[in-house]
């Protein structure tokens, strides 16, 4: 039902006359192709993901939170401690070390100590960020396989539309070469040529503005596919179907599990700053050797964190993390609400190109095929001018353009649904 329309050729008369008049009669095809192998939408997709920098600089933000989660989950360093303490600075024993009797070289170890569960907390933050940049780098990768996705679609429309209007300037630089030839027998008249040399500017510019979109559209895909771009877009299409049902359907998006992880790294953050409350503490262990045959000292010390002011300090921190935790929860309330919105946007799309589909199918392309196929018969007979078929012709090529134009639309719609759904069969490539 979907196959796109083929127009009927004009009869030989009618082909014998516009070949003779114009060398470039009818006969207008679409401008050869890049040499190489058709790009289908799918091979689009699928290049879209490979070796893209800002893909595989979320990769490395993931290996470095993970690295950095290692390191926060064990204690500080020790500190190994070397001096002399109780030097004389001062009268006829200074700096000397066998006059005091409390001079003495020291050698000492220290430890800062966090407790385990702080430490832990710490590195749960890590993770979490690990798990977010996992998240982002899907979200993104998604996002740039709908880019390109949408821009083959560009190309693929552009492409068929430049072709057809092609084919347009073809005809009426056929039609002007007829009239120009009747003039002078009183024939046709120059209005009637003027009239059509402003049509044919028209569609020249069409033409231009076709080819000019083919170009953005292949720029966009070399953003991400390279020269890969340049290749001819292949005529395969997604098979077309009915509109599936959608109720819940942007849970699994990455895109919301981005969000979600967000929150959950906000979450980890809330921990860690309940764990504030926890005092720090540390040791230390010195020894001493005194001179001149005095003993010598050994000392060990215990410092602890003192919190002094938990309601203005640690208590605030615990606050302001749970007021972020609040937000990144409505932040992917408010994701989820966006992306069910574009979900019934993309479905109002796909229906209503769906129906126009129809209605060029069942009504529109039928029409303007007989009103050709009468025209050529009316010329035939005699009953009717060569004007009426040159009209006629163009009237069914202008049907292909927006026939062209409404398939791309209802593709359009089913990329835009198979991405929010997830769904690898109206988006290829995409991860179930």
């Amino acid at each position: 039902m979907f196959t796109p329309f083929l127009y009927r050729p004009i009869r030989s008369l009618f082909l014998a006359i516009a070949i003779t008049m114009a060398s470039s009669a009818i006969a207008g095809e679409i401008s050869p192709p890049v040499p190489g192998e058709p790009l289908s939408l799918a091979d689009a997709v699928r290049l879209a993901t490979q070796s893209q920098p800002i893909l595989q600089s979320l990769d490395d933000a993931a290996a470095a939170a993970r690295e950095s989660a290692v390191r926060e989950g064990q204690l500080a360093d020790p500190r190994l401690k070397l001096g002399f303490a109780n030097l004389p600075v001062t009268s006829s024993d200074a700096l000397r070390f066998n006059r005091d009797d409390m001079t003495m070289a020291t050698i000492g170890l220290s430890q800062e100590v966090t407790p385990r569960s702080k430490r832990e907390a710490y590195a749960n933050v890590l993770e979490a960020e690990a798990g977010q940049y996992h998240m982002e780098q899907l979200a993104t990768a998604r996002a740039i396989q709908l880019e390109v996705a949408m821009a083959w679609l560009d190309v693929y429309e552009a492409q068929h539309q430049s072709g057809l209007y092609q084919r347009i300037v073809d005809d009426m630089v056929a039609e002007r070469g007829v009239l120009a030839s009747r003039i002078s027998s009183g024939a046709a008249k120059t209005s009637e040529v003027l009239i059509l040399e402003r049509q044919l500017s028209m569609a020249k510019d069409q033409h231009l503005q076709a080819k000019g979109e083919e170009r953005r559209a292949r720029a966009k895909l070399a953003r991400w596919i390279g020269n890969d771009a340049m290749r001819p877009v292949s005529e395969e299409l997604l098979p077309v179907a009915p509109v599936p049902n959608t109720a819940n359907a942007v849970e699994n998006h990455p895109v919301l599990q981005n969000a979600r992880q967000i929150e959950a790294v906000a979450m980890s953050e809330l921990e860690r700053a309940k764990t504030e409350r926890l005092q720090n503490w540390g040791w230390e262990i010195s020894y001493g050797r005194r001179f001149n045959d005095l003993s010598d000292m050994l000392t060990f010390q215990v410092a602890i964190d003192l919190q002094t002011d938990r309601a203005n300090r640690q208590d605030r921190r615990a606050a302001e993390k749970l007021l972020l935790a609040e937000k990144a929860r409505k932040l992917t309330e408010d994701k989820r609400q966006e992306l069910a919105a574009q979900l019934e946007a993309a479905r109002a799309e796909w229906e209503t190109a769906w129906a126009r589909e129809e209605e060029h199918q069942e009504r529109l392309l039928p029409a303007v095929d007989m009103r050709l196929r009468l025209a050529e018969a009316g010329y035939a007979a005699g009953s009717q001018p060569l004007s009426e078929v040159w009209e006629a012709r163009r009237a069914v090529l202008e049907v292909q353009v927006e026939h062209w134009a409404i398939m791309t639309a209802l593709q359009r719609a089913m990329v835009k649904v198979g991405y929010l759904l997830n769904d690898d069969r109206l988006f290829p490539g995409s991860a179930s």
